[in-house]
């Protein structure tokens, strides 16, 4: 499922579609918001978006064989809630 899944679905039951885009879009600006200002989000019986350090690593040039470091990187790490691994 995609953005434009989400938003097909949300036409369905409550919006029209360009009310059902400016909603999806406006959930997740909210998200990136969320995590630029505290680093995390918390969404009830769905899960958790957390903004992590990806370490810096060492790795390699595969055609020159030359070693490159990559340095460390902001990362999204998603945990769902067991609500939604139980499937309520």
């Amino acid at each position: 499922m995609n953005k434009d899944d989400v938003i097909r679905h949300l036409t369905r039951h409550v919006l029209d579609k360009k009310q059902a885009k400016l909603s999806v879009d406006k959930v997740f600006e909210i998200i990136k918001h969320g995590l630029k200002r505290d680093g995390k989000v918390v969404i009830s019986n769905f899960g958790s978006f957390q903004l992590k350090m990806a370490r810096p690593v060492q790795r390699h040039n595969p055609k020159t064989g030359e070693k490159v470091q990559v340095p460390a990187k902001p990362k999204i790490r998603f945990k769902p809630s067991e609500n939604i691994l139980r499937g309520k």
